[in-house]
């Protein structure tokens, strides 16, 4: 396919870090340089599908059935035991139009933190920008959400709830978690080169911003007491104002979303740049 594959005495992984390190190139520069690449992240981006959705038994049903089984457990607990308000639309439209949004978040983070670790052997082998293995997983999970939001569809023509052109502004928040988790994909996989046991503390960290973000329950749950520290979570605009464009037809965090998209994107470009200067050492640390 025309990527080069180092053997013998040239197979050091420095040898390609030397020629891609952060202190010869800036973030234009690395861009220009992956740019370049573009042919090879199309080639891994298809495998990866492949051989993600063919090692399971259902393949493509899985990126439904997590979302849908996540969203069964809550539609119990908060719809019919602690009873959460959502207004006018039904608790289990909300939290499955919520938790598709949230296991994308949920598996760029995690899965962008691992790819370095779990891709170490083409890493050592194949020229390549380091950068494709957490962009890669931002691309495999849009395949989940795409088969995610089709069951988003189907529970609103089963529940009859309306469409508004709000919908429209949804693209708004979903570009800016991306940002937002790929930003965190980039920092934690070059934190985990370093430092394995994060593998283990980040699960731990999602599911407790699952509860600090309103996802399982919608902004207006929160006393208004405390509602101005939940805003402080670059998190809560993004998912507060995804159900507001998509589930009650209106859009009234313009101003805290825009806030949110800002910090987006610096954790975007930071993360990104913290990851070029780790992987000078991904070969010593690995």
């Amino acid at each position: 396919m025309g990527y080069s594959v180092k053997h013998g005495a040239a197979s050091s992984p420095y040898i390609f870090e030397a020629e891609n390190n952060h202190l010869k190139r800036g973030l234009w520069g690395h861009l220009a340089f992956a740019f370049h690449y573009w042919p090879f992240f199309t080639y891994w981006v298809r495998r990866s599908i492949i051989t993600r959705y063919s090692a399971t038994s259902v393949g493509l049903l899985w990126a439904i059935f997590q979302p849908l089984l996540s969203s069964l457990v809550y539609l119990f607990v908060f719809s019919l035991v602690m009873r959460v308000n959502t207004g006018t639309v039904p608790y289990g439209l909300f939290i499955i139009t919520s938790m598709v949004l949230w296991t994308y978040l949920n598996r760029i983070i995690f899965s962008g933190a691992s790819s370095v670790i779990t891709n170490l052997d083409i890493i050592t082998r194949v020229r390549f920008p380091r950068e494709f293995l957490p962009l890669a997983v931002v691309a495999e999970s849009l395949v989940d959400l795409f088969f995610g939001m089709i069951i988003v569809a189907v529970v609103f023509v089963i529940t009859g709830h309306p469409i508004t052109p709000y919908m429209l502004l949804a693209i708004w928040p979903f570009l800016a978690l991306t940002a937002f988790a790929l930003g965190l994909g980039f920092i934690f996989a070059g934190l985990t080169s370093s430092v394995r046991d994060l593998l283990q503390v980040l699960p731990i960290l999602i599911q407790l911003s699952l509860y600090l973000t309103p996802v399982i329950y919608p902004i207006t749950a929160v006393p208004e007491a405390v509602q101005s520290l939940f805003i402080i979570n670059p998190l809560a605009p993004i998912f507060s104002a995804w159900q507001e464009t998509l589930l009650y037809g209106q859009f009234t965090l313009a101003g805290p979303l825009l806030i949110s998209t800002i910090v987006s994107l610096i954790v975007l470009v930071l993360g990104y740049l913290f990851f070029k200067r780790s992987e000078w050492h991904f070969a010593d640390r690995l």
